[in-house]
């Protein structure tokens, strides 16, 4: 094919499109504002940007010669309750009216399967129609199409596109879904909020959404529970059932709590006689540390160092950074530089998961900061291992304090080895940490303060 003639592609040629897709940075984030009054919608462009108040965004390797400064050739479609358009495109610099696209009690979705590799906004009105009809029909809309309508949303929210009520309303329609993908969607789109509010000394919203998170998905737990039958066999199910049950356990509901725990004290007790759905063992393993003893800690340390199988010895290795004993914890941290039965590729992943625990934070940090001269001499020579260290320690930070503390370190020290972009990148996540705190945290805050979000 000859590139440089037009093709059907709303006229346009395959180099002047894919040179806007392969020239630069980042992708789109596409407006839809309708006008109700008659009809019409204006579509327009910029670049989606998910912290756009950090100072690092603008690339240096952006192609100086590409004419489009984070502008794109955007295929697009919508549909409405009746119909779905043919395809068209939005070209760079240009705003665009569509005419007659629905009435003004219809809602429309635009990017229908996700077709393209862009985010999708709408005015209040919109999202509010979109939010109703999931709550009244929601196969109305694709599995992908809810996923995508939560995706959109919470990633707009955290952007500031969007008020933040936006995706945690339109959420609520979970108590009805039945299909994994759009589960999916909330539940990765919730672990922010939720680790920046677990490291808050005030820990009221943070319970505050894990009682959210109940709501939206206990129904599910009712109906799938722990047995798997024949008739919820099937990939998604079973992916489901996982998710629902790890959510739910990892936040604290005591049904999904208990039988986790109870589960596990079988198992400890005669592991012969005793087997954990595959399924569930990261989850049963986890809370049976966390709500367990130091026997049941060294129980799961000798099964770690003991099994040759790499997944279960990853179960094995996440349940014991689960535990609340920050004795524990340290001891932990520490065995990560002696290679007693931690391996050396095997380091960054302990201490990562253990700086996401609501406990592991502080302990991490000082970890690190502590014992920086023997990581260096330990992982300076890794070319990875470091900076992932140090980025997932210092990712989810969030007050004024601790980036002070952080700043005084790196002129306080005077070999930060191969970690050095990664602390100036960790500092720029921690301002925009910052940043979220005040004002899209503080949305959460106050919506989930006036108790209004329900099935």
């Amino acid at each position: 094919m000859n590139v440089t003639n037009p093709s059907i592609l709303g006229g346009y040629t395959i180099k002047a499109i894919m040179d806007t897709w392969t020239l630069q940075e980042g992708y789109p984030l596409l407006t839809v504002t309708r006008n109700y009054a008659n009809n019409s919608a204006l579509l327009s462009q910029k670049r989606f940007l998910l912290e756009p108040y950090r100072a690092d965004q603008i690339s240096s390797h952006l192609n100086p010669s590409t004419l489009f400064r984070f502008q794109w050739y955007i295929p697009f479609n919508y549909m409405n309750t009746s119909r779905v358009s043919f395809l068209d495109w939005l070209a760079p610099n240009e705003t665009r009216t569509v005419n007659d696209i629905a009435s003004s009690n219809e809602w429309i979705v635009f990017n229908v399967h996700e077709f393209g590799f862009y985010r999708v906004n709408y005015d209040e009105r919109n999202w509010q129609l979109l939010t109703s009809e999931l709550k009244n029909d929601r196969n109305r809309f694709s599995v992908i199409t809810r996923a995508q309508l939560i995706d959109d949303a919470f990633n707009l929210a955290r952007s500031m596109d969007l008020n933040v009520a936006v995706p945690f309303h339109l959420s609520t329609y979970l108590c009805n879904e039945i299909d994994y993908i759009p589960y999916s969607a909330f539940s990765t789109n919730i672990q922010y909020p939720l680790i920046m509010f677990s490291r808050n000394e005030n820990k009221t919203t943070y319970r505050q959404l894990q009682t959210f998170i109940h709501t939206l998905e206990q129904s599910m737990y009712d109906k799938l529970g722990w047995t798997i039958v024949p008739t919820s066999s099937d990939y998604f199910s079973r992916q489901l059932r996982s998710l629902v049950i790890g959510d739910l356990c990892a936040n604290g509901y005591i049904p999904c709590v208990n039988s986790a725990i109870s589960q596990y004290r079988q198992w400890r007790l005669n592991s012969t006689a005793t087997s954990i759905n595959p399924d569930f063992r990261t989850t049963v393993y986890c809370q049976g540390i966390k709500h367990g003893t130091t026997t049941d800690y060294e129980h799961i340390r000798q099964e770690y160092e003991q099994t040759n199988d790499e997944v279960e010895k990853y179960r094995l290795g996440y349940a014991l950074t689960c535990s609340q004993n920050t004795t524990l914890l340290n001891q932990l941290l520490n065995s990560t530089l002696t290679n007693e039965y931690i391996r050396l590729h095997d380091a960054s992943t302990f201490i990562s998961h253990i700086s996401i625990q609501p406990t592991g934070q502080n302990l991490t940090w000082r970890f690190i900061s502590e014992r920086w001269s023997e990581l260096v001499a330990k992982y300076g020579g890794i070319i990875l291992t470091l900076p992932h260290i140090v980025e997932s320690v210092l990712q989810y930070m969030n007050t004024e304090r601790e980036l002070a503390d952080i700043e005084k370190f790196m002129v306080d020290t005077a070999d930060l080895s191969i970690a050095k972009r990664a602390f100036l990148l960790s500092i720029e996540k921690i301002r925009a940490n910052i940043q979220w705190m005040n004002t899209v945290g503080s949305d959460i805050q106050e919506l989930l303060a006036n108790n209004s979000l329900r099935c």
